[in-house]
C-alpha cells in the first residue's frame, strides 16, 4: 500500500511515495480535508456545511462535490479513507501520517523520554504556521478553529524546540539549529534568545551572539517587555572552547563589541540607521523599497539616477558591509537593514515613492504572479486609489492567467474598496473590470442579485458616454444569466450590448458584434442577425488587423449548428490558441469544450476521450462552477462509451458524475451529457435507461426553451418506447420531434433525430 502523508505545518501539502500530489484549486476543498484529518472522527454534515459554506451557495451540493475531489486525492484501491454517509463524514487517519498528530504525540513526558533523533524528526517537518494561507476569515467559525489550533501548534513546537536545546546542551553544534528556530518562533522569549546568544558565545562566535543579544533588546523594546536581565548574563559569558570548556583568546583583529545601554531604544529604526548620506542612501532607499537584492537597471529607472551613479553607489555600500555578494547578486547584509531604511523614509514621500513604482509595473507586461503581486503591493500603498484599483485589475488578470483564483478574487475585492471612493466615469468602470475578475475567479453567492447590479452599472456606463464598459456590463449579465438558464434575459441582454456600441470605436464595436453572435449562437436564437454581426465583425477586424478569439468561437459555434462539422473544428481550434494566448482561462476552457462535443457527434469517442482528460486538467483549476463536474461528467460519458462496464460493487462513474454536475446546477451541460448517454443506452438494448435519461433531458430542456435538445431528446424517447412495446408513447414523442424538426433546430440535430426514426427528410439528404 502506498505511503501516504498529509502535511498542514505550513503550507498544506499531500505527498504519496516522496511526490507531492497536486491539490483541488478549491481552498475550501482543501480546508475540509485539514478539518476532517485533525480531527479524526466523524462530523455531521450540517456542521461542515455550516463551516464552510453559505447557505446560497448550495452547502449540501458543495459538501458532497469537496468530499468527491478529496477521495481521488486520498483513496486507494482497497483502502477508502474518505468515509461518508447521509448524515457525516470523516477521513480514516488510522495509516496517513499527519505531522501535526506527530507533533502533538511527542508532548508532555514523551520530551524527555523518546530518542532525540526521533524528536529532531518532527521538529524538522514543521514548515510554517498551521495551514498558512487557508485561514479562510470570511468564515467565522473555521476561521477561529484555526487561529486555535495554530497557536496549539506554536506551542507545541517551542516546547519541542526547547526540550530538544536542553537535552542537546552537551552538544552545542547540534543544538544551534533548533536555537534559531526556537528565536523564530518566539521572538521576544529572552530566555530562549538568551540561551542561543551562550550557545554562540561557546562556539567562538562572539559577532553573532553580539547581534542577536541587540537584536533581542531592540525587540523587548519595541514590544515595551523590560529586561529581565538574561540577555545581559548570557553576553558576559566568556567565549570558551567546545570541547574542553576552556577559555579562548580574543583575536587580535577582532572589534571588542561596544557597551550596550539595555534600555529599550525609543526610535531603533532611526538610530540603526547606517550611516550613509547622499546618492548612496538615496539608492538603498529605494532598494528597500524594492526588495532585499537591488537591481540596477530596476533602480535607474525607478530613482531616475545614471546606472553608473547607481553602480557606485552600491559599491560603497557594499565596502561599508551593507550588502554582500550572493548568487543573487548584491544583496542586503543584515536582513533588519532593509526595513530600518524603509522605515527612515518620511511617510508622504514612501507614498510617492509606491505610486512611482505602481504606475511604472502597470505600464510593463505582467508575465507572472510575482510581477503582479508587486504591482498590488505598491498600489495598495500609493494613496492613489483610482491607481490602485487599476492595478489590482492588471494583477487580477494576471492571477487567472495562471488558474490563481482565490488570488485574483482577493485582489479584485481590495480593488473594489479602491473603486468605491472614486465617483463618475472611473468608478464605474473600473467597477466593472473588477466584477469581470471575480466573475472568472469564483461562483456567484447570489447570481440574480449580481446580474441586476452588471445592468446597472452597464446603465451608468451608458450614462458617462463609457461605451466600451457599457458593452461589457450588458455582456458580463447575459453571461451569468445564460449560465443560470434564463435564457430570455440573457438574450435580451446579449443584443443590448451590441447596440450600445454602435457609435463607438473600431475595436469595441469588433468585440461587440462578435460576442453577441457568439452568445446569440449558444442560445440558438437570432442566427440570421447573429450570421451578419459576424460577417460585419469579421470585415472590420480583417481591415483593422485585429484578432478576438470571440470570432472565431461565434463561428465554430455557428457552423457546427449547420453540420459543418469539420469547419467548426478548425475555429474551435483557433478560439482555444487566441484563449490561451490572451490568458482567457475560462474561453480557452469553452473552447475545449466544444470541440469535445464535435467529437461525441461524430461517434469518435477515443479522440473525445483525449479531449475529455485536457478538459478535467483545465476545469480543476478553474472557479468553482460547472466546469470541473461538466468536464469530469463528460469524460466519465466517453469511457462509458468505450467500455460499457462498471463494476457492481458500486455506482457506474457515469452515474456518480452526473449527480455531480445536477448538484452544479448547469441544465445546459446535463442536458447534453444526457442525451448523448441515452442514445448510448438506447443502442445497447437498455430502453428503460434511454428513457430515464432522456425523459430527464426532455425536463431540463423544456426550461431553458432549447428546440434543439426538446428534438433529440424527444426522438430518443419515441425509439425507446417503440423498443418496450408502448406504442402511444411512441407515437407521441414522434409527433412531437416531427414538430421540433420544423424549428430552426440544429442541422445535426434533424439529421441525427430522423435517423433514429427512418423518417429522413428530403431536404436534409441532398
Amino acid at each position: 500500500m502506498n505511503a501516504l502523508t498529509l502535511n498542514v505545518l505550513g503550507d498544506l501539502e499531500v505527498v504519496r511515495d516522496g511526490r507531492v500530489l497536486t491539490l483541488p484549486p478549491s481552498r475550501k476543498t482543501r480546508a475540509l480535508l485539514a478539518y476532517l484529518a485533525v480531527n479524526a472522527r466523524p462530523l455531521g454534515r450540517e456542521h461542515l456545511c455550516d463551516l464552510l459554506w453559505e447557505i446560497p451557495d448550495d452547502p449540501r451540493g458543495s459538501l458532497r462535490w469537496s468530499l468527491s475531489k478529496l477521495r481521488r486525492l486520498v483513496d486507494e484501491p482497497g483502502r477508502p479513507r474518505i468515509i461518508a454517509d447521509r448524515l457525516g463524514a470523516a477521513l480514516d487517519t488510522r495509516d496517513l501520517d499527519v505531522d501535526l498528530l506527530a507533533l502533538h504525540g511527542v508532548q508532555g513526558e514523551a520530551l524527555e523520554q523518546l530518542d532525540i533523533a526521533h524528536l529532531e524528526h518532527i521538529a524538522a517537518r514543521y514548515r510554517g504556521p498551521f495551514l498558512q494561507g487557508l485561514e479562510l476569515p470570511n468564515f467565522h467559525d473555521f476561521h477561529s478553529w484555526c487561529l486555535a489550533e495554530r497557536e496549539r501548534a506554536l506551542r507545541a513546537q517551542v516546547a519541542l524546540l526547547s526540550t530538544l536545546v536542553s537535552r542537546l546542551a552537551e552538544g552545542p553544534e547540534r543544538a544551534l539549529i533548533h536555537a534559531h528556530a526556537l528565536v523564530r518562533l518566539a521572538p521576544f522569549d529572552e530566555d530562549a534568545r538568551a540561551r542561543l546568544v551562550r550557545m554562540l558565545m561557546a562556539l567562538n562566535r562572539p559577532r553573532e551572539a553580539e547581534q542577536h543579544y541587540r537584536l533581542g533588546l531592540r525587540l523587548l523594546g519595541e514590544a515595551g517587555i523590560p529586561s529581565s536581565g538574561a540577555l545581559l548574563r548570557a553576553r558576559r559569558v566568556p567565549t570558551v572552547h567546545p570541547a574542553t570548556g576552556s577559555p579562548l583568546p580574543r583575536q587580535d583583529n577582532e572589534a571588542r563589541p561596544p557597551a550596550v545601554d539595555t534600555a529599550p531604544a525609543k526610535t531603533p529604526a532611526i538610530e540603526s540607521s547606517p550611516p550613509l548620506e547622499g546618492e548612496p542612501r538615496e539608492v538603498l532607499s529605494w532598494a528597500a523599497l524594492l526588495g532585499a537584492c537591488p537591481n540596477v537597471a530596476v533602480l535607474a529607472r525607478l530613482s531616475g539616477l545614471e546606472a553608473q551613479r547607481i553602480g557606485a553607489a552600491l559599491e560603497v555600500a557594499e565596502q561599508s558591509g551593507l550588502l554582500k555578494a550572493t548568487e543573487h547578486g548584491l544583496c542586503f547584509a543584515d536582513d533588519e537593514l532593509p526595513r530600518r531604511l524603509y522605515e527612515a523614509i518620511s511617510p508622504a514621500r514612501r507614498q510617492l515613492m509606491h505610486r512611482h513604482v505602481a504606475e511604472q509595473r502597470l505600464g510593463d507586461a505582467l508575465l507572472d504572479l510575482d510581477s503582479a503581486a508587486e504591482l498590488a503591493h505598491h498600489a495598495r500603498r500609493g494613496g492613489d486609489p483610482e491607481l490602485a484599483a487599476e492595478a489590482l485589475v492588471a494583477a487580477g488578470r494576471v492571477c487567472l492567467r495562471f488558474f490563481a483564483n482565490d488570488e485574483a478574487l482577493h485582489l479584485a475585492r481590495h480593488g473594489l474598496e479602491m473603486a468605491e471612493r472614486l465617483t463618475g466615469a472611473r468608478r464605474v468602470c473600473l467597477l466593472l473590470e473588477l466584477r469581470d475578475v471575480m466573475l472568472h475567479a469564483a461562483p456567484l453567492a447570489d447570481w440574480q442579485d449580481t446580474a441586476r447590479e452588471l445592468v446597472t452599472l452597464a446603465e451608468q456606463a451608458l450614462e458617462h458616454g463609457a461605451l466600451a464598459h457599457a458593452r461589457l456590463g450588458y455582456q458580463l449579465a447575459s453571461q451569468v444569466r445564460w449560465s443560470h438558464g434564463q435564457w430570455r434575459d440573457a438574450h435580451e441582454e446579449a443584443l443590448q450590448a451590441e447596440r450600445v456600441t454602435h457609435s463607438a470605436e473600431d475595436r469595441d464595436q469588433i468585440v461587440a458584434m462578435a460576442e453577441t453572435a457568439k452568445c446569440l449562437a449558444m442560445l440558438e436564437r437570432d442566427l440570421d442577425r447573429a450570421a451578419g454581426m459576424l460577417d460585419d465583425a469579421r470585415t472590420l477586424a480583417n481591415r483593422q488587423r485585429l484578432s478576438h478569439p470571440a470570432i472565431p468561437m461565434a463561428l465554430a459555434l455557428m457552423r457546427f449548428h449547420d453540420n459543418r462539422l469539420d469547419e467548426a473544428e478548425g475555429h474551435f481550434k483557433e478560439a482555444r490558441t487566441l484563449c490561451k494566448a490572451s490568458g482567457d482561462r475560462l474561453g480557452e476552457f469553452q473552447a475545449n469544450e466544444g470541440l469535445l462535443m464535435l467529437e461525441l457527434e461524430r461517434g469518435h469517442y477515443p479522440e473525445a476521450l483525449r479531449r475529455g482528460i485536457t478538459l478535467v486538467e483545465i476545469g480543476e483549476k478553474l472557479r468553482e462552477g460547472s466546469e470541473a463536474p461538466f468536464a469530469c461528467a463528460a469524460l466519465a460519458l466517453c469511457r462509458y462509451a468505450l467500455e460499457d462496464q462498471a463494476p457492481e460493487d458500486q455506482a457506474p462513474p457515469l452515474e456518480t458524475a452526473l449527480a455531480t454536475l445536477r448538484d452544479a446546477d448547469a441544465r445546459h451541460r446535463l442536458c447534453g451529457l444526457l442525451i448523448h448517454a441515452a442514445r448510448l443506452d438506447l443502442a445497447r438494448g437498455r430502453a428503460l435507461d434511454a428513457i430515464a435519461r432522456a425523459g430527464e433531458a426532455l425536463t431540463h430542456a423544456r426550461i431553458l426553451e432549447r428546440a434543439t435538445e426538446q428534438l433529440l431528446a424527444h426522438g430518443v424517447l419515441a425509439e425507446a418506447h417503440r423498443a418496450t412495446g408502448d406504442r402511444d408513447a411512441q407515437r407521441h414523442h414522434a409527433q412531437a420531434a416531427a414538430e421540433f424538426a420544423r424549428r430552426p433546430v440544429a442541422r445535426w440535430a434533424r439529421l441525427r433525430s430522423a435517423a433514429l426514426l427512418a423518417d429522413t427528410r428530403p431536404e436534409d439528404t441532398a
